[in-house]
């Protein structure tokens, strides 16, 4: 039996395919695992898009325009 409630609270593909891929009888023992790994992985992405949107205004700022020979 599947428990479509559980799997449709993770976000990504990757995690729901995760959760579904384990056992019937092991899916409720490793759902907080499987949360709390999802959540870490979209706050990493997100740090790393922040950091990345950052960079790039810090890099505009200095840039100087180019001079026409």
């Amino acid at each position: 039996m599947r428990n479509v409630k559980n799997a449709a609270e993770l976000v990504t593909p990757f995690w729901q395919r995760a959760y579904e891929s384990l056992p019937v009888e092991v899916r409720a023992q490793y759902l907080t695992q499987i949360k709390a790994a999802e959540r870490w992985e979209l706050a990493v992405g997100d740090a790393l898009q922040l950091w990345s949107r950052t960079k790039n205004a810090v890099a505009r700022l200095f840039q100087t325009p180019s001079r026409a020979h």
